[in-house]
């Protein structure tokens, strides 16, 4: 039988976790519902240290939120009483939920007085029905600005798209239906986009999500098999494939926009079969 407390917060609680549909905020938005705590081995009231600690097969649950991992640390100030909880640590097998995202990773820790929550661990990801998101050293969510950064070898699939970059801030807004959506990119260190037809780099990168179109700058490079054109800005349609590049600046310095463009290799025409 799992262990349970339901800690009935008093003050302003938030847990993070990705876009909430309803909210207007990436991360749920505070909350007069109680936080449900519950642990398979054991749960633990420390007053000295002011913590609870839930372990193995602990999760933490508010709403359609939950954040399971094998051991959570709730921790309170203990001049204000045993609900006010200002921060929760998650260790080990750590995955977050509000539907539709689940993200996942080694160790959580959320500072409620600032919103600010760090995902950190070995196969940090983010993952809905259609859309992934990895990185190699950490995912950060920001609630006061709707916005997620990840950082080392960030990696965005939209199937048939990716985007890959050494850092890349997601930014959420409502969309027509007044529900919450991520709406833009931005990528910055080795960028590069992956389509279909075509792959493109550049030094940094924004991707309009709704539009389905990206602009990169720098030394930028697009790669259509062998043929290659770069320039110091391209224009990247995802739905209609057209790629534009142009050269800004001084030519002197920023250089000029240049293709190389290789012939077809042409099948040799079958010799005439010899007479009789």
């Amino acid at each position: 039988m799992r262990l349970l407390l339901v800690v009935l917060i008093l003050v302003t609680f938030t847990l993070p976790a990705l876009a909430k549909q309803e909210s207007s905020s990436p991360l749920p938005v505070a909350s007069k519902e109680p936080i449900e705590i519950s642990a398979a081995k054991s749960l633990e009231w420390d007053r000295k240290n002011h913590t609870y600690t839930a372990k193995k097969s602990a999760l933490a649950k508010r709403g359609l939120f939950q954040i399971a991992a094998d051991r959570l640390v709730a921790k309170y100030h203990g001049a204000k009483g045993a609900t006010d909880i200002y921060e929760l640590d998650a260790e080990e097998s750590v995955v977050i939920q509000n539907p539709p995202y689940t993200a996942y990773g080694d160790h959580a820790v959320y500072d409620v007085a600032t919103g600010h929550a760090l995902l950190t661990g070995q196969n940090l990801k983010i993952m809905t029905e259609t859309e992934s998101l990895t990185a190699k050293d950490s995912v950060e969510f920001f609630a006061q600005e709707n916005r997620l950064t990840a950082t080392g070898d960030a990696v965005a699939v939209k199937s048939p798209d990716t985007l890959k970059a050494d850092v890349m801030n997601a930014y959420f807004q409502k969309d027509a239906q007044g529900k919450l959506a991520m709406h833009k990119v931005t990528a910055s260190g080795h960028v590069v986009i992956q389509t279909a037809k075509e792959t493109v780099y550049g030094d940094k990168g924004t991707y309009d999500i709704p539009a389905q179109k990206a602009v990169l700058t720098g030394k930028v490079k697009i790669y259509q098999d062998r043929n290659w054109l770069e320039g110091t800005r391209a224009e990247v349609d995802m739905k209609t494939g057209i790629s534009q590049l142009f050269a800004e600046g001084s030519p002197a310095t920023e250089g000029r926009v240049k293709g190389v463009f290789y012939p077809k290799a042409q099948t040799p025409a079958p010799e005439a079969p010899a007479t009789p």
